[in-house]
């Protein structure tokens, strides 16, 4: 023994100190949540910064919170026994035009004012009797519009007291269009949703759900005025309620209630009510889903059943949905839910439970819905007590459930206030270094820096104190969700201690940032899905929230045997044996399951042409090549990425679209530039279905703290250089798009340049690259010259940065537009959107040309079903058919994925508000993609090359450009010779192989 431990003795000291190492690193890795405890905190320090009064958020109106605080500092209370109502025809003033009156809307016999246009307003004069806190809210009935929730601000006395009461959202009704179809492999399908009619009441509340109760508005003794103004959609407004903030009673206030009435506990009852026969929906959004645990109710192994209900698209504050049940006695219940919450690691999400339109106490307000990674059933009632008893007459009920985030509202607020005070300190600290400073220089930002360090621990310690908030809500410690803070906290500790290490952690710092920004919009979702809620008595025994592990264990197996044999390409019908056109689309299974049943229920009905629709993985389109040339292809591929139909259409694997009569018309649904990536060789091989497209967004309060108003905005590349310095002078900077880790997205970035300086990229069609042309080198030198000479950023989180104010104003796509839109509540009113910059012609127009290649639909060459195919492309591209598709993907998916169509018509249809629609319509009008040629993936490749040579490596543009077009030439001659194309002009050849033409 003692031989063999001495023949191993290096071996064993080495395992033992890699035992002892993972040992200290395992407990090492986490996050020490006492850090603050040795570090002394001095909060009455002043930590405001010297950027404060040109921040935006010394233009932006404070949040609810803030406001309320403010007044609570002063003594203000709530109002006792007042309650006026307005009728909305009562009005004291009314915007010129927008506006109408509308007689015998719902059960109303009288009019009422409806808001048609967006800004048209109406004005209320009203008087209190006392200082104090007041509630409102109002009746409406949401009119004809584009599926969207109503939205209104509101203004008191002139002003908006708070940033929440500039976008108060009203929910339309949807409901479910008879019962859910099943396609011939026994699946079951959403029924369509879709809204209906009526006039609803809400209080002013926020529309994100993070304020628990009703918003608050203090008013002073005396005479006001209120002004409703339309934001989206149109609506009239029914009666107009200003009253006395309402307490609703406590649980222990209710049993007292019940005790004193004599209501009995009710016996032998249990009742279900399925998630999934939802009776009513504030979204189209909310939905079905199918569960494949067995115990989810109904249960089918075989097929899909769409047996629960919400899931990832329950999850936005204010989303509600209602559930009718019928009790058969009057008498106490115990309510509770089968649930699954797993969205959120370790987080637990709330939802206001009303029954009857009626909170019953004021603990179902916010009733809390643990994590855990399995069904649960939740009884309703206090964490570790006996569930709450709700009374319940004899009959029919309703039992609504809406999102609720009031618990982390302030938590989230903070961290978004830190999140701005991070920003600024940001923009002192560049004030003092400059954007690219010696990290080795000795800056002494102490001394040029007010309070830097103790402003750094407090951040920390805001930080901290949420982290302990969030611990407090049951949210496990470790939990990945708190990581960010955890880090966030630690950096701006360790900051503190090493000041001079500062600006060379600058880029750390601007991460950081993004990083909670990102994570107080993931925590503002809280998704949750439902089986069925429980109605039962006290005596019977709850439901078991899982099926048990043999019983899952046997599903996963039969599940995974079942895989062998299971055709999960096909979607819907599947047709065998007939005669029936099969359509390839690359987009993800939900894109897929709309657009499969709009084809049975639209396209198959109408024509009688039976379709099989197939997914194939999106950004794969060697499947399609592949297939094409082993004989297998479809007849029909959508989703096709935007560079590929030449490249077939060149090796006469596509057909000709030109080849039928009515193309003309057909292609007239689109801007005539976005067809140019498509045509070859005199004929056209694809139609677009969606485009990307770029615009200039800016903050309104930022370019006014500088000085400029709004029609002042940049609408030349040579403003946008003006602007540059004095942007960079207030430690802000200017955005212009470029992916360093996606060389293919360059070609798109340097574009605008090329086709606003009203030049090409290729010539003598595509034998040779332009981009050796004068035009091309002042693009080059242009588009470059952004980033050498004016020093603007190579890289941001645009978004976040234009949210946090470091980035005022940037081009950006208009995914960008749709995040401003949604997720970043607080800036409502104080951005803007107009088209990108350009170039002044010799006329005095801009051209302001861009493209952005984006997908499109294709017919392959060896189809049998050619007609039928181009039958299926018109009614795919058609108008009625986008604007369907897009109002189903956004019912489904959430405005996040508002579908982006190339049909000029179906566009304006989209839910857009009219001042955003008419900028993308201007920028429309100079929409224009590249050519698309055989070889051109080395202009791709060759033009993020000259971007990387002159702005990273200091290289002479115009040295950078020849050697770029000297080897795209090659390889474009080399790919027509490959296929036999037109190589003649010996000269113009030669000049190629030996250098760059003059």
């Amino acid at each position: 023994m003692i031989r063999w431990l001495k023949k191993y003795r290096v071996t064993l000291v080495v395992i033992v100190a890699l035992v002892c190492f993972v040992i200290w690193w395992n407990n090492s890795r986490g996050y020490d949540d006492s850090v603050m405890a040795s570090i002394a905190i001095d909060e009455s320090i002043d930590e405001s910064s010297i950027l404060e009064g040109e921040d935006a958020g010394g233009k932006l109106e404070p949040s609810f919170n803030k406001y309320a605080d403010s007044w609570n500092e002063q003594g203000a209370q709530d109002a006792a026994d007042f309650k006026l109502s307005i009728e909305s025809a009562d009005y004291s003033a009314i915007s010129e035009s927008g506006t109408r009156l509308e007689s015998g809307l719902g059960d109303l016999a009288g009019d009422s004012v409806a808001l048609i246009e967006e800004d048209s307003w109406a004005e209320y004069a009203f008087e209190v009797p006392q200082d104090g806190y007041y509630q409102m809210g109002m009746s409406y009935y949401a009119l004809e519009g584009k599926r969207s929730a109503v939205v209104r601000s509101v203004q008191i006395d002139g002003e908006y007291p708070f940033y929440q009461a500039k976008k108060l959202e009203f929910q339309r009704m949807w409901k479910e269009e008879g019962e859910p179809w099943f396609d011939n492999q026994d699946n079951e399908f959403n029924p369509r949703r879709v809204e209906t009619a009526g006039w609803q009441y809400r209080d002013f509340v926020d529309s994100e759900g993070k304020v628990y109760e009703p918003f608050r508005f203090y008013l002073t003794k005396g005479k006001h005025t209120l002004r409703i103004q339309a934001v989206r959609e149109p609506a009239a407004i029914g009666t107009i309620n200003i009253f006395s903030p309402v307490h609703v009673p406590t649980y222990e206030e209710m049993l007292a209630t019940y005790e004193k009435q004599g209501y009995k506990k009710m016996e032998n009852q249990l009742i279900k009510a399925q998630a999934e026969l939802s009776t009513l929906r504030s979204d189209p959004t909310l939905k079905r889903i199918e569960d494949r645990e067995p115990a989810t109710e109904p249960f089918k192994k075989d097929s899909i059943a769409l047996n629960s209900f919400g899931g990832a698209s329950w999850r936005t504050g204010g989303q509600w949905a209602e559930w009718e049940i019928e009790v058969p006695e009057s008498g106490l219940y115990e309510l509770g839910a089968r649930y699954g919450q797993w969205f959120l690691n370790g987080m637990p999400v709330q939802r206001s439970i009303k029954i009857d339109g009626k909170l019953p106490f004021k603990e179902m307000d916010a009733m809390s819905f643990p994590y855990k990674a399995e069904w649960q059933v939740k009884k309703f009632g206090p964490k570790d007590g006996d569930p709450y008893l709700f009374y319940l007459e004899q009959g029919k009920h309703t039992i609504r459930m809406e999102v609720q985030i009031g618990a982390l509202g302030r938590m989230l607020e903070t961290v978004t206030d830190t999140t701005r005070k991070m920003s600024l300190l940001g923009r002192e600290v560049i004030q003092v270094t400059g954007t690219n400073p010696d990290p080795n220089g000795d800056w002494r930002l102490e001394q040029n820096i007010t309070n830097l360090v103790p402003r750094l621990q407090l951040m920390a310690k805001r930080l901290d104190d949420t982290i302990k908030g969030l611990y407090e809500l049951g949210v496990n410690e470790g939990s990945s969700e708190v990581s960010t803070l955890y880090e966030a906290r630690d950096v701006l500790l360790s900051m503190a201690s090493d000041t001079k290490s500062i600006p060379a952690r600058m880029l750390q710092f601007n991460d950081l940032q993004a990083a909670l920004g990102t994570w107080v919009n993931g925590l503002s979702k809280q998704s949750m899905v439902l089986d069925y809620l429980i109605v039962k008595s006290a005596d019977e025994a709850w439901p078991r929230p899982d099926a048990g592990a043999l019983a899952r264990t046997g599903t996963m197996l039969y599940d995974f045997a079942s895989s062998f044999t299971k055709n999960y390409g096909g979607i819907g019908n599947v047709y065998e044996d007939e005669k029936v056109l099969e359509v390839w689309v690359a987009r993800g299974r939900d894109w897929v399951d709309i657009i499969k049943q709009m084809i049975d229920e639209d396209f198959t009905t109408e024509t009688g042409i039976k379709v099989n629709v197939n997914t194939i993985p999106a950004q794969q389109m060697q499947v399609l090549l592949l297939a094409s040339t082993s004989g297998l292809a479809p007849d029909v591929a959508l989703g096709v990425e935007g560079e590929i139909p030449i490249d077939y259409a060149v090796r006469n694997g596509l057909v000709n679209l030109e080849e039928f009569s009515d193309y003309e018309d057909v292609a007239s649904r689109f801007r005539p530039g976005a067809l140019i990536p498509y045509k070859y060789d005199g004929g056209s091989y694809a139609l677009p279905e969606n485009q990307n497209f770029n615009m200039l967004f800016y903050r309104k309060d930022i370019m006014e703290q500088l000085g400029i108003t709004e029609d002042q905005i940049p609408d030349t590349w040579q403003e946008v250089m003006d602007l540059i310095p004095l942007l960079q002078q207030n430690g802000m900077d200017f955005f212009y798009p470029h992916a360093p880790n996606n060389p293919a997205l360059a070609i798109n970035e340097f574009a605008p340049f090329l086709f606003q300086q009203n030049s090409e990229f290729y010539r003598e069609d595509g034998k040779y690259s332009n981009l050796d042309s004068p035009e091309a080198m002042e693009a080059f030198k242009l588009w470059t010259g952004l980033f050498t000479n004016f020093k603007i950023s190579k890289q941001a989180d645009f978004y976040n940065r234009f949210r946090s104010g470091e980035m005022p104003i940037g081009v950006a796509d208009y995914s960008t537009y749709v995040l401003l839109s949604t997720a970043a509540p607080e800036l409502t009113g104080w951005w803007g959107m107009k088209p990108m910059p350009g170039i002044e012609q010799a006329d005095g127009k801009i051209n302001r040309s861009t493209g952005g290649l984006a997908q499109t639909g294709i017919i392959f060459k060896d189809t049998e079903m050619k007609d039928q195919s181009w039958e299926f492309l018109k009614w795919w591209t058609s108008a009625d058919t986008q604007e369907r598709f897009g109002s189903e993907l956004e019912s489904l998916l959430g405005v996040e994925a508002r579908w982006n169509t190339a049909n000029i018509e179906a566009l304006q249809r989209m839910p857009w508000q009219s001042s955003d629609i008419d900028a993308i319509l201007e920028q429309w009008e100079w929409f224009k993609e590249r050519e698309v040629v055989i070889g051109g993936y080395y202009t791709t490749r060759h033009i993020a090359n000259i971007w990387n040579q002159i702005v990273l490596n200091g290289k002479i543009p115009r040295e950078a450009v020849e050697e770029g077009v000297k080897e795209i030439d090659k390889e474009l001659r080399k790919k027509r010779e490959e296929f036999g194309l037109n190589t003649e002009d010996s000269a113009q050849e030669k000049t190629a192989e030996g250098g760059v033409s003059p």
